[in-house]
């Protein structure tokens, strides 16, 4: 009986919380609509200085506290109040009406309508390609910060003494709660001639954690450094705390003190420059003091803050078109949860309004100021999670190409951080989440990290995982030979995993990026790989077999196939080497053109094949948006590259043009290889490309997190789909094991074979 009455009270709590995970699911969805909602569309001022990465992790904090849908509607009210005071949530089956007296002035003079235009998306992004994406908060005032990229603390060392010896740098660095930046330690070796020798930045290994913890960077002082200049940076928003510097150098094996008399900051004071005597700063945007509430020991350390240097500007139109006032974002977000939240706001010179309580968004920004950005964080992921849904609900301009039910997968990443432990698993979360998007430029990181390479390279042939390349003579594998385990598991389905985190437009583009990422992973770290009967320990060593890996470079920039064909490899010769060759390009009866992966500047080529002008108009197109999930959208600008593509003489498109291509060929080769399919200019050889062009866009998230994806709409050039199905040749062909391994390029074969055709047919 007692056994019988605790399985009863099990089962009763496992209900229990798996009717609260629910729950906790449906409550997620439901911020993430309303922060998007709000964050890219609702033109308010608290909105848009608001630090919207600290507030995606404090709302998911705060969301998931909720037991009702009462409760999820009051926490709605009372985290978006402070930042959109016109806006209102509530519980009912149908839309209510909304009292637009509460968001207009009751004098209207001096004031105008204030609103969002998107081209694309900027806002929260992290670069811009030529001003291709914009924001605008049209009539308001624009924030533009004209900070430098870093802010830093750097000193100067005697090196004289140390010259050829290994130097130890390290520093104690803390970052404060709800920092966007990262830290990194700084050391340079300044060589007599002025010269750099030694750096070292820590780019690929950013400082992003709130405890003090040591850092350290070590490398070898040239034999002729004059100076080590050593200090520590702080990138981007937030705050950093630095302390305890030491510097030694090793002799014999043993390690030894360099004397520093400015190792800690208990007694310093920070100047405006760096000298041998004294802790200089240097960065626009950046305060730099010693703090007296921050020390990893003592009482001091040295403080660097992101400011910003603000210039306010009223923001206009990028197109005509715009909401009016009193349309409202009104939508049921919830069960039972409606929203509406106004896309117009009045505004003067002051601020928008009607303008929140002080007391209550200096509030939320205190609260804000206590996140805790860290993976290993239950909230910092769901964080995450919520950014990347909004970026592309609201922008992706692919959605009706890949038929993808992006509200579903949220559901899936969101119940994966349930499950998340380390910054690793968040990772593949993040990457899992946006696979389906069939988007090859999405890649997501986090920092750089050393290459560490198996000593093979392999690929899909003849649906088998086989050894293309061999860097290591010792190891017993041969080209050609068929792996069928990896680490005592099919290679298919060692593969399955690999494969799920990848986005990819087409085939080629999965094989290409899942053996090439799959060579990679930590130093040391090894895979046992069957190859018929034998089981071989593959090691993944530093990145000295990372160049040799690239197929391209073992092909010629360009060659003489004979006195009628010239071969050219697109992805590795230069314009200028081009136009030294087109005598013998003229003389050519057949040019055969490798576009295996990416083009090397040298588009221009393609003039030499265009009997007349470009006059293709609009084949990229960036969206203009103005309204929530991509909801009546105004249109498209158009982009093309008319002014460029202009015939130009010597005509060369009067010869066997053939066109090699594959998988491998993403982006502006597929910018290149529209032009040869649109108009007709080759027959192409080979495998689909990766179905992906458009300039790519980036933001990142807490935590170092980088999330690359495709901001613009690219078709064909006669209109039709290029996402996801890429540019089609003439002529397919498959690799084959058996060619493999007589050497032989299958692609380049079957171009050269129609070459001779052509001769035997000419008259």
């Amino acid at each position: 009986m007692k056994y019988f009455i605790l399985s009863l009270i099990a089962m009763i709590v496992c209900h229990i919380s798996i009717a609260q995970d629910r729950r906790n699911i449906e409550n997620l969805v439901t911020f993430a609509k309303v922060y998007g909602y709000i964050k890219y569309f609702h033109p308010s001022d608290e909105a848009s200085s608001l630090d919207w990465n600290s507030f995606s992790i404090y709302g998911a904090e705060q969301i998931i506290k909720c037991r009702s849908t009462e409760e999820t509607v009051e926490a709605l009210n009372k985290l978006f109040k402070p930042i959109a005071p016109g806006a209102k949530f509530y519980i009912s089956n149908k839309i209510n009406p909304y009292d637009l007296e509460k968001i207009t002035p009751k004098n209207l003079i001096g004031y105008q309508t204030t609103y969002w235009q998107h081209r694309g998306v900027h806002l929260g992004m992290s670069y811009d390609y030529n001003d291709t994406y914009r924001s605008v908060r049209v009539n308001a005032k624009k924030m533009i910060f004209k900070s430098d990229d870093f802010g830093q603390l750097t000193t100067i060392i005697d090196a004289q003494k140390y010259k050829g010896k290994k130097i130890r740098y390290s520093g104690w660095v803390k970052m404060e709660n709800g920092s966007d930046g990262t830290g990194h330690l700084r050391f340079q070796t300044l060589n007599s001639d002025e010269t750099t020798g030694f750096f070292d930045n820590m780019k690929n290994q950013p400082i992003v954690e709130n405890v003090w913890k040591q850092y350290q960077i070590e490398g070898i002082a040239d034999s002729t450094a004059k100076s080590f200049i050593i200090g520590c940076q702080l990138r981007g928003r937030g705050t950093l705390y630095f302390d305890k510097v030491e510097l030694s150098y090793e002799d014999k094996g043993k390690w030894f003190s360099i004397p520093l008399d400015r190792g800690g900051f208990e007694t310093e004071t920070l100047y405006k420059d760096k000298s041998y005597a004294r802790w200089g700063y240097s960065g626009k945007g950046y305060s730099f003091a010693i703090s007296e509430n921050e020390s990893s020991e003592g009482y001091k350390s040295a403080r660097i803050k992101f400011t910003g240097i603000v210039v306010g500007d009223k923001e206009k139109k990028l197109y005509s078109n715009g909401p009016k006032f009193g349309e409202l974002i009104e939508k049921k977000v919830g069960e039972n949860i409606f929203c509406q939240i106004p896309l117009v706001l009045y505004s003067n010179e002051q601020n928008t309004f009607p303008q929140a309580k002080t007391e209550e968004l200096v509030k939320l920004q205190k609260e804000l100021e206590n996140d805790n950005y860290l993976p290993e964080n239950l909230e910092f992921r769901l964080g995450n999670v919520l950014n990347v849904y909004n970026v592309f609900q609201h922008f992706f301009p692919y959605f009706k190409e890949v038929g993808v039910d992006w509200e579903a997968e949220l559901r899936k990443a969101l119940l994966r951080c349930y499950d998340d432990k380390t910054e690793k698993d968040h990772l593949q979360t993040l990457q899992k989440f946006t696979a389906p998007l069939k988007d090859g430029h999405i890649n997501i990181s986090r920092g750089k990290k050393p290459y560490y390479a198996l000593p093979i390279s392999w690929e899909w042939i003849e649906d088998k995982l086989v050894v293309t390349r061999i860097l290591d003579a010792q190891i017993p594998i041969n080209i050609g030979d068929v792996i069928t385990h990896i680490n005592g598991i099919n290679s298919k389905e060692y593969f399955t995993e690999i494969r799920s985190r990848i986005s990819a437009g087409t085939k080629g583009w999965l094989d290409h990026i899942s053996t090439t990422t799959s060579i990679y992973g930590d130093k040391d770290s090894r895979l046992i790989v069957t190859i018929g009967d034998k089981e071989i320990d593959l090691r993944r060593k530093p990145g000295s077999y990372h160049d040799a890996r690239s197929f391209n470079h073992y092909r010629p920039a360009y060659k003489i196939l004979n006195d009628s064909v010239m071969y050219l490899n697109i992805t590795t010769i230069e314009m200028e080497t081009i136009n030294e060759l087109m005598p013998q390009l003229q003389k050519s009866k057949s040019i055969i053109c490798d576009l295996r992966g990416y083009p090397n500047k040298n588009h221009e080529f393609i003039r030499h094949l265009l009997k007349s002008n470009d006059t293709t108009k609009s084949w990229m197109m960036v969206p203009k948006i103005i309204y929530p999930d991509q909801e009546n959208l105004l249109g498209y600008e158009a982009r093309n590259w008319m002014e460029v593509m202009k015939s130009k003489k010597p005509f060369l498109g009067d010869k066997q043009v053939i066109f090699i291509t594959n998988g491998e060929a993403i982006s502006y080769a597929e910018s290149y290889m529209g032009y040869i399919k649109g108009y007709e200019l080759a027959t192409i050889v080979g495998q689909p490309t990766a179905g992906t062009n458009g300039n790519a866009n980036s933001f990142e998230l807490p935590g170092g997190y980088v999330v690359t994806w495709t901001g613009m709409k690219v078709v064909k050039h006669d209109g039709s789909q290029l996402h996801a199905i890429g540019i089609l040749p003439d002529i397919y062909v498959n690799k084959t094991i058996q060619g493999l391994k007589s050497g032989k390029d299958e692609f380049l074969e079957k171009a050269i074979e129609l070459t001779r055709e052509k001769r035997v047919h000419s008259p």
